[in-house]
């Protein structure tokens, strides 16, 4: 009987004197099942739930992995063909700053594949629209050239 007070002091005592023996384990778990949250409506389809979602982990937990997973499934949330939120500009931002703010992530690989891979789309797509421009300008000075002709 003795003993057994003495060991349920000595568990209260040293649950007294931490200050928060539990709060990273209870942020890691909330983080891990945003995540979980945010991967299932991802692949339901959900595509703005899914963004809310990671956002909100990479908001609440900056310093963490869990940041770092969000922000790559954020990132290949914007490249989903289907997705209606695909914006490749967006992705290629939140693949850099995986990159910058956590370059040891195991992730870090498949983003810099990524974020090249869209710097190349985007420099072309950016290029396409110059060249749309350009002919167009060209169209109107051959029209404005056929109009001046006898």
């Amino acid at each position: 009987m003795i003993r057994r007070a003495i060991g349920l002091g000595a568990v209260f005592l040293l649950t007294a004197c931490s200050a928060t023996p539990w709060r990273p384990l209870t942020e890691g778990v909330q983080a891990r099942r945003a995540l979980g949250q945010a991967d299932g409506l991802a692949r339901e389809g959900n595509h703005a739930g899914a963004r809310e979602l990671y956002e909100q982990v990479i908001r609440e937990h900056p310093s963490s992995s869990w940041a770092a997973r969000a922000l790559f499934g954020l990132a290949r949330l914007l490249v989903t063909p289907d997705s209606p939120i695909r914006d490749y500009w967006q992705a290629h931002l939140y693949f850099g700053r995986l990159l910058v703010e956590y370059p040891e992530s195991p992730r870090a690989g498949e983003a810099r594949a990524w974020r090249e891979a869209l710097g190349q789309l985007l420099a072309r797509e950016e290029e396409a629209a110059r060249i749309r421009h350009d002919l167009e300008r060209l169209k109107k000075i051959d029209k404005e050239l056929e109009t001046r002709r006898p």
